[in-house]
């Protein structure tokens, strides 16, 4: 008699998967409640006992849907909602992923008070849809979440409050797949429930770190996340294929630009990155899809993490949020390292091109997935109810390299325009002496 996953522990089994690196997704297909209070955790009841584990469908099919960059406020656009409805609707998906600045932190409201309520506001309105269809998702942070005055620690026991948080479900269930806020695995079984096929990995990759820039990838999560990739190698009894996602991208996507040429739409690096009058576009060697339409703002410091994952083998994609308009995916030393766009309307954004991405995972290798993006274009129409916000936001310069670039090619109008006013004032001072 055949036991169960959940029932098995640690005991290991032989898969049909090899224990060998999996390939990326460079061979797939790329297509264009009210809360209880934070206080409390909320028992385990009857849907997650449903719910848990996750696992492939009938067909073999496992369906993610990452959602970034919401970042709202309490008022909570009806667009973001529609955008939200409308990609859950579309995708279907088994798990929903929400990568970071979920809340505006830095919004004005969150400096008058009330700072709590407000932002436990946005968290349920935003994971309502969720809800409202049984679909179950976990949960990380970005820089601006924490900027409400609330820590990811207290934020977590909000979302674990929530059905269907998986976040909640892996502390209780799986303590040691668990790290702490915004920090967990998810192993996903095959459709029999018997074997794990897909690990989802989800880290904190922290927030500012003063000056502009943000916290270089913690080297001990880097380590947890690496230790929990071969402690599900040992339970499975072969390497289990791993997808992280997290809100900051690593640094190693300047890896993948190169100077761009004469002619060529580039954006400039960002802070250690930024040489004045160079841009920068995708490596077409690398790129596999999408492409870049602000600067990649990630830490200025490399603390391993990409080296590491490669090194251990398990992880065939890294996914990331943080640049709104940025959508690129590009193969790079045997992972692929990817974009979401901005899901929502809070903050600037691509315009109408925002939107959720769509993963399709097979059981038999979950390493050749397939995805793509389903934008509100796309879904839910050509028009935003705010288009001149929505117009100077896509427009606006997101850095202070990216400001001084669109200001350059007006340097030298300005400059003679300077210079011929103040040769027409001295000239005119010299016709009063005389």
């Amino acid at each position: 008699m055949r036991r169960s996953w959940a029932s098995r522990g640690a005991s290991r089994r032989t898969g049909s998967l090899p224990a060998t690196r999996h390939k990326s997704c460079r061979g797939g297909i790329f297509l264009p409640g009210s809360l209880i209070p934070h206080k409390e955790e909320r028992v385990i009841d009857d849907k997650d006992q449903a719910t848990w584990p996750l696992r492939f469908d009938s067909e073999g099919r496992f369906r993610v849907l990452q959602l970034s960059d919401i970042q709202e406020t309490s008022h909570v656009r009806d667009d973001t909602m529609a955008l939200l409805r409308a990609a859950l609707d579309e995708a279907r998906p088994d798990l929903v992923v929400l990568t970071g600045d979920q809340i505006k932190g830095y919004a004005i409201e969150f400096s008058l008070g009330e700072n709590a309520e407000r932002a436990r506001t946005v968290v349920r309105k935003i994971c309502s849809p969720m809800v409202e269809r049984n679909i179950p998702f976990v949960v990380t942070y970005g820089n601006h979440d924490r900027q409400c005055g609330i820590g990811n620690e207290e934020q977590e026991g909000w979302y674990k409050a929530i059905p269907g948080c998986v976040n909640g479900m892996v502390a209780a269930r799986e303590p040691q797949l668990y790290h702490g806020a915004g920090t967990l695995a998810v192993p996903v079984l095959d459709h029999e429930g018997e074997d794990i096929r897909l690990a989802v990995m989800v880290a904190d990759s922290g927030a500012g770190s003063g000056g502009s820039g943000y916290e270089p990838f913690d080297p001990a999560l880097t380590a947890w996340v690496t230790a929990r990739a071969r402690d599900l190698a040992e339970r499975a009894g072969h390497r289990v294929p791993c997808i992280l996602y997290q809100h900051i991208p690593p640094v190693q996507v300047y890896d993948c630009l190169r100077d761009a040429c004469e002619g060529e739409h580039g954006v400039p690096g960002f802070r250690t990155h930024y040489h004045p009058g160079r841009t920068l576009v995708p490596i077409e060697d690398l790129r596999v899809s999408g492409g870049l339409r602000e600067p990649v703002c990630s830490p200025d410091t490399d603390t391993g993490e990409v080296a590491a994952l490669t090194r251990e083998g398990s992880t065939f994609a890294v996914y990331f949020g943080h640049d709104h308009k940025n959508t690129l995916v590009s193969h790079y030393g045997g992972l692929d390292l990817g974009y979401a766009p901005s899901a929502g309307f809070g903050s600037y954004g691509p315009g109408t091109a925002r939107a959720a991405r769509l993963f399709s995972f097979d059981e038999q290798n979950a390493a050749l997935y397939t995805t793509r993006l389903l934008t509100f274009a796309e879904l839910v129409g050509s028009r935003t109810e705010r288009p001149l916000t929505d117009w100077a936001s896509e427009r606006v310069p997101v850095s202070t390299e990216e400001a001084r670039e669109m200001a350059r090619p007006a340097l030298p109008v300005l400059g003679a325009a300077a210079i011929a006013a103040f040769a027409l004032g001295v000239a005119k001072r010299q016709k009063r002496v005389r």
